[in-house]
């Protein structure tokens, strides 16, 4: 660290003042002893988290907010938490190499409270996009993702890409190949542009989501409970509410399985990436959810949100049994955000987290978008935002609940709403 020396600033009783990583000292070369260098170092730190404007603002808000607190201009410099961390640190020269970013944010909040909870919340996802961010690289994500926006809502392409396939019968193979070219149209220039061509030398990049998107391909492409359900034929109310259950339950079965047959054969452990006892921010996704739920209650009642919503053929309903029907199809109706979350967050980050690191979250949620095709307009906007924030959390924590409890539960969230909008 660059060291200026003077006999006048800054004034008594302080002794160095750390501005924009250099140490301005009012004293004689030699007066600094290393751990008074080590506390501005830390100071150095905290600028970089705070992109040194930031620090510079940030310190002085709370130097204020503390004297109102204390009355005494000395004793609001010593509770500014900036100056706590520094201070609790500075004789141990080592705490450079193993210092958690943002500890002075950590260290202001309570253990246990919901704040501390919501700054590591904060924290895990701006220190994320600081590792992984590049203008390049992100802009191109942007232009894809417009690409799909439009596409769809002017041209509206899932009808031409997939709409179709279900009646024809190549739905199983259509809808993987379209995934498939959606990942590895940004897998592999999202790659480059970090610098890291030698991961595209692992056969396991190329395969393994060749074999994920393939499940989740076929299991929405799955048709054959149809001739299962045909002699419902007579009955069309019936029939339509059969096929939605049968549609949402072999889809969602059928995925949940083969990701468990995909992680033993990749880990040697049956069962779901993810599925762990942790539940690392679960009370932030549980405010998350109730923060949004004005938005969602407006939107449902737009036109759009109408046509769509409830997934369920409201056809069978005003009768005696409706809550029976409706009970069976949104048991079915959550079981496939299991399979969902399973694959998106859990296979496709978790999973091949091991070959891929950091750069696995692009790719998923550019494929995310696409089995949004077909949905509302703004629910497939938002799909981006969603599934980049879930697959830096799932990554992060490496358990998938939170992701399961937020997606299902705004997805039967949307299916109550049309139901009241349908009884109303």
């Amino acid at each position: 660290m660059l060291i200026i020396y003077n006999k006048y600033y800054p004034f008594k009783p302080f002794l160095a003042q750390n501005i924009l990583g250099m140490i301005i000292c009012r004293g004689k070369k030699g007066c600094l002893k290393p751990h008074d260098i080590n506390h501005e170092y830390i100071h150095t730190l905290q600028q970089r988290e705070l992109l040194y404007i930031g620090f510079i603002i940030f310190y002085y808000i709370e130097w204020i907010y503390r004297y109102f607190q204390c009355h005494n201009w000395i004793k609001a410099y010593d509770a500014i938490s900036l100056e706590r961390e520094a201070y609790a640190h500075e004789r141990d020269l080592d705490y450079k190499h193993y210092r958690q970013r943002y500890a002075w944010a950590l260290d202001y909040l309570g253990d246990k409270s919901i704040g501390k909870e919501i700054a590591e919340f904060i924290l895990e996802i701006i220190s994320f996009i600081k590792d992984d961010f590049s203008l390049f690289k992100y802009l191109y994500i942007v232009l894809l993702a417009a690409a799909i926006v439009i596409g769809q809502t002017q041209f509206h392409i899932y009808d031409y890409l997939i709409g179709d396939s279900y009646a024809k019968g190549t739905s199983m193979i259509r809808i993987p190949f379209i995934y498939s070219c959606a990942y590895f149209l940004t897998m592999v220039p999202t790659v480059l542009m970090s610098h890291e061509g030698w991961r595209l030398k692992q056969w396991q990049v190329w395969i393994l989501p060749v074999i994920l998107i393939a499940i989740d391909g076929a299991g929405q492409g799955f048709n054959l409970f149809q001739k299962w359900i045909e002699p419902m034929k007579d009955t069309p109310a019936l029939y339509d509410w059969a096929f939605g259950v049968s549609s949402y339950l072999f889809r969602g079965v059928s995925i949940v399985v083969l990701l468990c047959l995909f992680k033993w054969a990749t880990s040697g452990k049956f069962g779901l990436y993810g599925v762990t006892r942790s539940t690392r921010y679960l009370r932030i996704y549980g405010l998350i959810f109730l923060l949004l739920l004005p938005i969602f209650i407006v939107v449902s009642t737009t036109p759009q949100f109408m046509e769509f919503y409830p997934r369920m053929s409201t056809s069978i309903l005003n009768g005696p049994a409706d809550w029976k029907y409706i009970s069976i199809f949104e048991l079915c109706y959550a079981n496939d955000y299991l399979g969902v979350e399973g694959m998106f967050r859990g296979a496709m980050i978790i999973g091949l987290s091991r070959w891929l690191g950091p750069r696995v979250v692009l790719p998923m949620i550019i494929t995310y978008m696409c089995i949004h095709l077909g949905k509302p307009d703004l629910e497939l906007c938002s799909s981006i935002f969603g599934g980049y924030i879930l697959g830096i959390l799932a990554y992060r924590t490496h358990h998938l609940w939170g992701g399961i409890a937020i997606h299902m539960g705004i997805a039967l969230l949307f299916e109550l709403l049309g139901l009241i909008m349908f009884y109303s």
